[in-house]
């Protein structure tokens, strides 16, 4: 399995760069019309491997005489400032904590500004939903089985929220109110091919990942909105194989792992690496990383 990433990468820096000069000049208009002070600190995410991005621009929102003025961050979501989601209580981690036991090759897709990874909050379930349109029949329950696998060696947890009609896209709108609610947009895991989704020709048998988005002040970062697109026709024919079947649960594992936040290593005893036809499980250095992704802080 391969994935392609520099030529989307490329293409969604500059598309943007392109929004957040708008969101500046939008700002500009905002902070002259209602005298309201607004830091101008600006904050890109260009997801690796994923295609998408965020625009952090934090500022200053009244909400009422109690709290005049309190720190808010945004993104933009189809031309416009819309403000982060603010995420509900949480009592602590909803599952408990994946001791680091091995050692070996990994790498994220996102640090924060110490070198540390950048993950899901671990205090709140990851949903994640299902387009089975073009899943080949044979594979109805192998995003399950994979789901499991990379919760358990994570620590973080992943719920599956049933099966939607989103279609897969590389511009996935982060917040869809209409569809999801006010919320981040769950994790897609949805089928497509090369045809109608070009970024899966060649030997791409799947693309993942998610965006790095800040918390409702604009402190920290982590995960949301992630999205894996998987190759119907080349899965299917992977199952013809010895031990078809192992492969095609790797790859999609390979491709939540991306989603949770390892990126690929040269290493070919991991599964992270780019092609992953000599190892159907997860490698030590795998499982160190998923681990340490599991550690991270919960959002405020």
């Amino acid at each position: 399995m391969r994935t392609s990433t520099s030529r989307a990468a490329r293409r969604e820096l500059a598309r943007s760069r392109r929004v957040l000069r708008r969101m500046e000049r939008d700002a500009a208009r905002r902070d002259r019309a209602s005298l309201a002070r607004r830091t101008s600190a600006v904050l890109v995410a260009a997801v690796l491997g994923a295609g998408w991005w965020a625009g952090d621009r934090s500022g200053w929102e009244t909400s009422g005489l109690g709290d005049l003025w309190s720190p808010r961050a945004y993104v933009e979501v189809g031309g416009d400032a819309v403000a982060v989601p603010q995420p509900e209580p949480a009592d602590g981690r909803v599952l408990p904590k994946v001791p680091v036991t091995t050692t070996g090759s990994y790498a994220f897709l996102h640090v924060d500004e110490a070198g540390g990874p950048v993950g899901y909050d671990p205090c709140r379930p990851v949903a994640y939903v299902t387009n089975p349109s073009g899943r080949p029949s044979a594979l109805d329950g192998v995003v399950h089985e994979a789901a499991q696998i990379v919760s358990e060696a994570s620590g973080v947890s992943l719920v599956h929220q049933g099966d939607v009609d989103e279609p897969p896209m590389m511009d996935r709108p982060l917040i869809q109110p209409e569809r999801y609610g006010e919320d981040w947009v769950p994790v897609l895991v949805a089928w497509s091919d090369e045809e109608a989704f070009p970024e899966l020709e060649g030997q791409v048998a799947g693309i993942g990942g998610s965006a790095a988005v800040p918390g409702p002040t604009g402190e920290g970062r982590w995960l949301a909105a992630g999205r894996i697109v998987l190759d119907g026709p080349d899965l299917a024919a992977m199952l013809e194989r010895p031990d078809g079947a192992g492969q095609v649960r790797a790859i999609v594992v390979h491709e939540l792992a991306h989603v949770l936040g390892l990126d690929h290593v040269d290493d070919t005893g991991e599964l992270m690496h780019p092609l992953t036809r000599d190892r159907t499980d997860l490698g030590p250095g795998d499982r160190q990383g998923l681990a340490l992704l599991g550690q991270v802080a919960c959002r405020p």
